[in-house]
């Protein structure tokens, strides 16, 4: 029996023709649950499975190939995609495509703990150094500074409601730090590799014997900046925008002697990655608390980050 929760838009409602396929393909499910939107849990006679949906079925097969490759080079924490029952990897329903995982027990991993930081960030390089050889998968990097300047143009340009004072030096200091970015290179060249793209908390799967790296749909190939970078911001929401916990974890320390990284993690990005969605919404009070946070991050992070600029000089 399928449990349809209430639909969102946009859910496809899997309708026994779905199971029908399914079946054929080799598995009969009796029961499914809609984990998200494009996330389905099976249950069946041969075990329990994740299956999720993808617009390219190229996608599915680099994604496959990329952790076949990475586990003969001892990386295998990791969930990867399996063949259905009837060997193939994909599986085509109403102009999409389904791939299959087997379903494993875990919890997200708490960045608010230390012991659990170092569990991330010892996966992520571990990763990066299964993935550092050529470009196989010829993969497109990444172009940040492209996209960071696309967000703050979408910024100012759908900003002209706030007062004018705070506009401008949110305007202000987005420009000066993209431009301090862009003009200042890595001291110490960084590792080229694929970059997992998402290292979200819930991206990592903590089970009783292992932590495993899940959802690889925003790898990407180029530095390992990107990787690093959008982790130590994940894990300053969690040490109170305070850079002094992060001392602690070697992965870490040599960033924080390179400005190009110092700069990036002033950049407001968060601010500006999320004002599309904070218009949709159309609440005030969401996007004055949005930027009150923004302005008590900024506020912390400014000494720290001169310090360091400081030592370095």
């Amino acid at each position: 029996m399928i449990n349809n929760r209430k639909l969102e838009k946009g859910e496809i409602v899997y309708d026994r023709l779905f199971l029908y396929l399914l079946k054929k393909k080799g598995i009969e499910a009796g029961k499914v649950n809609r984990i998200r939107p494009h996330v389905l849990k099976l249950e069946s006679k041969t075990g329990r499975y994740v299956m999720k949906r993808y617009k390219e079925k190229e996608k599915i097969i680099h994604t496959y190939n990329l952790l076949q490759e990475a586990s003969k080079k001892s990386f295998t924490k990791s969930i990867n995609f399996i063949p259905y029952p009837d060997g193939t990897l994909t599986f085509s329903y109403e102009g999409a495509y389904w791939a299959l995982m087997n379903y494993r027990e875990g919890r997200a991993l708490n960045y608010y703990k230390r012991s659990e930081r170092k569990e991330a960030l010892s996966l992520l390089s571990s990763f990066h150094n299964s993935t550092k050889a050529n470009n196989t998968y010829n993969l497109a990097p990444l172009l940040l500074e492209e996209r960071w300047e696309k967000r703050l143009s979408y910024f100012e340009q759908n900003s002209t409601f706030l007062h004018q004072r705070e506009r401008e030096d949110i305007l202000y200091d987005g420009a000066f730090l993209l431009g301090k970015i862009r003009e200042t290179s890595l001291i110490h060249p960084s590792l080229q590799a694929i970059n997992h793209g998402d290292v979200a908390s819930h991206n990592f799967l903590k089970s009783a014997d292992m932590v495993r790296l899940i959802d690889f749909d925003r790898v990407h190939y180029d530095s390992v900046f990107y990787d690093y970078l959008q982790l130590t911001r994940r894990f300053l929401c969690y040490t109170n925008a305070s850079l002094t916990p992060l001392f602690l974890h070697n992965e870490l320390l040599s960033w924080f002697r390179e400005p190009r990284f110092l700069y990036a993690l002033l950049y407001q990005d968060d601010l500006f990655k999320a004002w599309p969605k904070l218009l949709q919404k159309s609440n005030r009070n969401e996007i004055e608390k949005a930027l009150i946070l923004n302005k008590l991050r900024k506020r912390m992070l400014i000494p720290q980050i001169q310090f360091f600029l400081s030592r370095i000089r």
